[in-house]
């Protein structure tokens, strides 16, 4: 028992400082979405949107052909789970919109970053876009863990284990590009 409650707090605690003004939304009382997967789904769908921002930009952008070419794997698979994250957050009743907007949280492609990326280009860019894409994908992995482990609803918890492992692969990927 003391586990679930541990993998929750690092949950809790890698989305710290993430508070909103209003009031937390929920999925309804008879919902089989508990707070962790409320939780989990606003905050890896705007993981993932922003990853993939970041990742097609690297076919004009990038200086390395195995910069493109690991943005590439990244981005078509990260656009088939976002598909996924995105109709497990409408079967829960949340809203479209990014709570975490303007948050600095770990792994997480912000707006400055992307305007840097746009802005940049050649090995500058090659160097940003690996460690932006490396930390989004150790995040997952990490946050993944957690759902799996405190979420409730199965749909859900089945998806994090695939987010996970998508996670573990994109390491692998963007291991030794630097």
């Amino acid at each position: 028992m003391r586990r679930p409650f541990l993998v929750g707090a690092v949950v809790a605690m890698s989305m710290g400082g993430c508070a909103t003004t209003g009031p937390a939304p929920t999925a309804g009382p008879a919902s089989p979405f508990n707070p962790t997967d409320v939780a989990w789904l606003e905050l890896v769908v705007p993981m993932t949107e922003n990853a993939l921002s970041a990742a097609r930009l690297a076919p004009s952008r990038a200086a390395d052909p195995a910069v493109r070419s690991a943005a590439d794997s990244v981005a078509a698979p990260s656009d088939r789970l976002l598909t996924r994250l995105k109709a497990a957050r409408d079967r829960a009743g949340l809203p479209a919109s990014d709570v975490h907007s303007g948050h600095r949280m770990p792994g997480m492609v912000t707006a400055a970053d992307l305007v840097a990326l746009r802005t940049g280009g050649g090995a500058e860019f090659d160097r940003r876009l690996v460690a932006l894409l490396r930390a989004h994908a150790a995040q997952l992995v990490v946050l993944a863990k957690g759902e799996q482990t405190s979420g409730a609803e199965a749909e859900t918890r089945e998806l994090a284990g695939e987010v996970g492992a998508e996670g573990t692969r994109q390491e692998k990927v963007l291991t030794g590009l630097d």
